[in-house]
């Protein structure tokens, strides 16, 4: 087992009658018992459920913004690494994660985006045009597990929690306008693709796409009004 992953603290928010997570809970064994997970969660726990020690049910506001932060002020570890509850790790992640946190970089790293098979085939375009996204206008999203130091967090006072949607693309700009580097980690986390089976590719991809360009160009707004 890798020492230095007991320096690092997971948050996951957990969404009203949200349940993806047990999967991802299974998923980050694969790190060790050192690890601190926090699941900031708008819902009691389930019933019966037998949390290892590492984890705590957090009862948190709802709202992502305010479930990131809250789950933030609880870790107790340097690094802290953000993950949506329907993410999936992959074999290469733990390797990645280690080289990152051994580094001591001061910057926003973030994963490759590929979606799980639970969706229309076309949602790799998608992943693949999430991935030129944030190669080439340094856009990543918080599907893509954002991980910095918490000292670099705090500097930034967590994410707004006046926004209600788009509140990782706005971190991001902030990130940017400090002059804070992003730093692309070469592998993969998986992400559900059951949004675009239920809505509709083509619905999802041109919401998401409009969604991008308003927010982003919101967020830009906000941190000009805020200097």
């Amino acid at each position: 087992m890798i020492p230095v992953f007991d320096k690092l603290s997971v948050v996951i928010p957990i969404g009203p009658n949200d349940s993806a997570w047990h999967p991802l809970l299974k998923d980050l064994t694969v790190l060790g018992a050192n690890i601190e997970i926090i699941l900031a969660a708008c819902q009691p726990p389930p019933e019966n459920f037998n949390f290892p020690d590492q984890v705590t049910w957090l009862d948190a506001p709802q709202g992502r913004a305010k479930q990131l932060n809250a789950g933030a002020a609880q870790v107790s570890r340097p690094v802290v690494w953000f993950l949506h509850a329907d993410t999936r790790i992959t074999a290469g992640v733990p390797e990645v994660l280690a080289s990152y946190m051994q580094s001591n970089e001061v910057n926003l790293g973030y994963f490759k985006l590929k979606f799980a098979n639970d969706g229309p085939g076309q949602t790799q375009l998608n992943a693949w045009a999430a991935n030129m996204r944030s190669r080439y206008f340094g856009l990543p999203f918080g599907d893509q597990g954002f991980i910095l130091h918490k000292s670099l967090l705090e500097s930034l006072k967590g994410f707004d929690e006046t926004v209600i949607v788009g509140e990782d693309l706005d971190f991001v700009v902030r990130v940017k306008a400090k002059g804070i580097p992003l730093q692309a980690l070469p592998v993969a986390l998986i992400s559900s693709a059951r949004r675009y089976q239920q809505q509709g590719w083509l619905t999802t991809t041109l919401r998401h796409v409009w969604l991008t360009w308003r927010l982003t160009q919101q967020a830009k707004r906000r941190l000009v009004v805020s200097l």
